[in-house]
């Protein structure tokens, strides 16, 4: 019987995701990789205005290449997006080049809580609103209000139903100041973003959804969700950026139009209860890890098995192939293969 969920898809015969487990488990033993990464990690915490700008300009790379391949951005007609975890601004600054047309919505950490700097230039600033909050702290993340000093209202433009495309890019930073950090913040960010991207697309619209591992049983069910409630859903990797991490785009189209589009609302309270547990959850009230059975409401990790294995293995594929692909050129150059 496999014992994880990885093993489970390792069942089915994924030479890919095998190749990917044993390179990782070969650099994982290397010494020098804990130097190479301690390294990364200063240079990313103390980034300074040049290594700003170069985040920012490669992540108008990355966005290019997500829209060469899944065509998400059209280029003439009215365009309203809203970007969550949006600065440096280098997905937005993509968005408003490609459609002269596009007016959007961001939201970003504070800078003084650790954020990025926008580095979006100023002729494009005319058709943007920057909102600096914490996304994780909004009233609408929960299906009831909740009287607590970390909690706040969104901005008044991001009203539901309202934006022909949603970009959740926000990641977690090492970086950030708050009196409330918890080693789960990286799943109650996702959660929340989902909950207010959900909540804001409109009907038919379309969302770009940064995510991690699609071996990961949670990374796996929100597949599923974006999959049931859209159209159309695909998923790559990018290689301008990050190829050796496990991150990738989720790109859906037509939500709320899927086989399950009817179910959106059950879908979003079912997400608020699982922010709730992260957030107020857990044996001392502050909140605890997400995993798998929080999403057993979008579908039970018995039924993914059964229904949904094959569809999940051809969606990840390509992502596994590349990042091994890329794992192994780096520890080639670190000397470690």
């Amino acid at each position: 019987m496999p014992e994880t969920w990885t093993d489970v898809i390792l069942e089915t015969g994924c030479p890919e995701l095998e190749h990917l487990i044993a390179l990782r488990a070969k650099g994982w033993q290397d010494e020098k990789l804990d130097q190479a990464f301690t390294r990364q990690r200063y240079i990313a915490d103390n980034a300074d205005k040049n290594l700003n700008m170069t985040w920012y300009k490669r992540s108008m790379t990355v966005m290019e290449e997500i829209d060469n391949y899944a065509r998400c951005i059209t280029p003439t007609g009215p365009l309203r997006f809203l970007d969550l975890g949006c600065c440096p601004g280098g997905f937005t600054s993509y968005v408003l080049e490609r459609n002269g047309m596009a007016r959007g919505l961001g939201v970003s950490l504070p800078v003084d809580q650790g954020g990025h700097v926008c580095c979006l230039e100023a002729r494009a600033r005319n058709r943007f609103q920057l909102y600096f909050a914490d996304v994780t702290s909004f009233f609408q993340l929960s299906s009831s209000v909740i009287a607590h000093p970390r909690l706040r209202p969104g901005p008044p433009q991001m009203k539901p139903a309202t934006f022909d495309l949603v970009i959740l890019d926000g990641h977690q930073l090492r970086t950030q100041i708050c009196d409330y950090s918890q080693p789960w913040d990286i799943d109650r960010l996702l959660i929340s973003q989902i909950i207010l991207a959900l909540q804001c697309v409109r009907t038919g619209g379309k969302m770009v959804v940064k995510l991690t591992h699609p071996e990961r049983v949670l990374t796996a069910k929100i597949i599923y969700l974006l999959d049931i409630l859209s159209e159309d859903l695909v998923t790559f990797k990018p290689e301008t950026m990050h190829t050796t991490r496990g991150s990738f785009y989720a790109i859906a189209t037509g939500v709320g139009n899927g086989a399950e589009g009817a179910q959106m609302q059950e879908m979003i309270e079912g997400l608020q209860r699982a922010w709730l547990e992260t957030t107020f959850g857990g044996v001392e009230g502050n909140g605890r890890n997400a995993d798998g059975s929080d999403f057993d409401f979008v579908i039970t990790t018995r039924d993914l098995q059964a229904t949904y294995l094959g569809r999940l293995v051809e969606l990840g594929r390509d992502i596994w192939n590349i990042q091994a692909e890329a794992l192994d050129t780096w520890f080639k150059r670190q000397g470690i293969l």
